[in-house]
C-alpha cells in the first residue's frame, strides 16, 4: 500500500508538472457599449497594423468596394498607406492606385501608367477643397478604403451610436459579434457632424438599415470587421482583416520631385 500511495503521489506531480494550464477565455462583452469600449482601448495601446479589404463576391458590391490592403498608423489624424486594384476608366481593365495621406483632407495618389504621367513624377496631389470629377473619383475610392480600413472614425462610433448587439459566438480564442446598425438611431444619437451627414446621405438615399461583424482575436483586436447594407438592388458588402498590430509602419508621403503638379 506504501508503494502504491507513493506511485500515485508521484504520477499526480508529474501531471501537475507537465500539464499545460488551461487556456485563457477570451472576454466576451454584453453589449455594445462595453465591445466598442474595449476594442477601442485595445487598438489604441497598439496603434499600427495592416489590413486587408477583401474582394467583393460577384454581384454583391454594386461597383462601390474593391480589393486593397495597406497600413495604418493611428493619431491625432491617422496616416493611411494603401494600395486598390479597380478600373480608373469606364469600361476599361483594372488598374492599380496607391494612396498615402498623414494630414486632414489631402491624399496622394500613385496614378498608374494609363494617365500618361512621367514614369518618375506619378504621384499626384488630391485636395478635398477642389471639386473637380477627378478630384471627386479618386477621393472617392480613397474615401471607401479609409472607411473600411480606419475602422475607428467611422465603423465604431456609428455602431456605438445606432448599434444592437444580436449574436456572440466562440470558437476558440476568437468571439463574433453580430450587430443590428439602425441609422436613424445613429443619426440621432452622433454628435460629429461629419458623422451626422454620412449617415444622412445613407438615410436620403433610403438606406435605413445595416447588419455588422466584428470578431476579434484572445487579445481583443478585431481580425475582421464585416458590414452587408441593402441599397436599392445591390447588396454592399465591406470586409476588412486585420494584424500585425503594433508593428513598425512607416508611412510618408512622397517627395516633391515625385509628385505631378495638375494642369
Amino acid at each position: 500500500m506504501k508503494r502504491t500511495a507513493t506511485l500515485l503521489v508521484a504520477a499526480i506531480a508529474l501531471s501537475a508538472c507537465t500539464s499545460s494550464p488551461p487556456a485563457a477565455q477570451p472576454t466576451q462583452h454584453p453589449d455594445v457599449k462595453s465591445l466598442v469600449a474595449a476594442v477601442s482601448k485595445a487598438v489604441g495601446e497598439k496603434q499600427t497594423y495592416r489590413f486587408t479589404i477583401v474582394a467583393p463576391t460577384s454581384g454583391d458590391s454594386g461597383g462601390v468596394t474593391a480589393p486593397a490592403n495597406g497600413s495604418v498608423r493611428l493619431g491625432d489624424v491617422p496616416s493611411i498607406d494603401a494600395t486598390t486594384s479597380r478600373p480608373v476608366q469606364t469600361g476599361g481593365k483594372d488598374e492599380q492606385l496607391r494612396f498615402v495621406s498623414t494630414t486632414k483632407d489631402t491624399a496622394f495618389v500613385l496614378l498608374p501608367p494609363v494617365f500618361g504621367l512621367p514614369q518618375n513624377k506619378s504621384w499626384v496631389k488630391l485636395e478635398r477643397k477642389n471639386t473637380d470629377d477627378f478630384t471627386n473619383s479618386l477621393l472617392g475610392f480613397y474615401d471607401v478604403i479609409y472607411q473600411q480600413a480606419v475602422f475607428t472614425t467611422y465603423h465604431l462610433p456609428v455602431i456605438q451610436a445606432g448599434g444592437e448587439l444580436k449574436l456572440t459566438a466562440q470558437t476558440g480564442d476568437r468571439v463574433r459579434y453580430s450587430i443590428a446598425v439602425n441609422y436613424q438611431k445613429a443619426y440621432d444619437n452622433l454628435t460629429d457632424e461629419y458623422l451626422r451627414n454620412e449617415v444622412k446621405l445613407a438615410l436620403d438615399q433610403g438606406v435605413t438599415s445595416s447588419a455588422g461583424e466584428i470578431e476579434l482575436d484572445g487579445s481583443g483586436l478585431p481580425v475582421r470587421i464585416k458590414f452587408s447594407t441593402q441599397f436599392q438592388n445591390d447588396l454592399i458588402v465591406d470586409e476588412a482583416r486585420f494584424s500585425d498590430w503594433g508593428t513598425d509602419v512607416k508611412i510618408a508621403e512622397p517627395s516633391a520631385n515625385e509628385i505631378s503638379q495638375r494642369n
